[in-house]
């Protein structure tokens, strides 16, 4: 098997794993999330960060890699892995597509895995935000007329309920 094909399917059997611990990561933080653990919650963010990185470095090496595999196989300027596949020998054709099929389910499932994260999390952001504005009307009732015609302020004063301090 030839030694570049070897180690793009090393690369790409290593972006899915990474695929994989990038889900469990998100799994924790929504667990993070709902049990209120900020401090376990900021080092998630950070092993995130970090996930995030090291797979866009690695995405970087495996587009390198594909580009001068298909420069090799008479592509010059191929950045897709299929073509390649389909030129190579039957060893190497089934180990590149068994490696693609895997890093394509688990790049599916982290989509998936996302899309859940972000409704969670726009879901307890509206949430919040009708709990506030819920508060602000209770503290804060706007003016209504009085049997004479007039405004007449039916609140207790101003208060605030929401600090813009972080």
């Amino acid at each position: 098997m030839d030694r570049n094909v070897v180690e793009l399917i090393a690369a790409l059997c290593e972006k899915g794993v990474l695929l994989d611990q990038m889900q469990a990561l998100l799994q924790e933080e929504q667990e993070c999330m709902t049990s209120l653990d900020l401090a376990r919650l900021e080092e998630n963010q950070q092993e995130i960060t970090a996930g995030m990185e090291r797979l866009a470095r690695l995405s970087g090496q495996c587009q390198e890699m594909i580009a001068a595999i298909g420069t090799d196989l008479g592509m010059p300027g191929n950045s897709t892995l299929s073509p390649i596949i389909e030129r190579l020998g039957a060893p190497e054709k089934q180990a590149l597509k068994e490696a693609q099929q895997s890093v394509t389910g688990n790049a599916r499932a982290l989509q998936g895995a996302l899309a859940l994260h972000r409704r969670l999390i726009e879901d307890s952001l509206n949430v919040v935000g009708r709990s506030v504005n819920f508060f602000n009307r209770l503290f804060n009732p706007g003016q209504t007329y009085g049997g004479a015609g007039a405004f007449v302020n039916a609140g207790r004063g101003s208060s605030g309920f929401v600090s813009k301090e972080i």
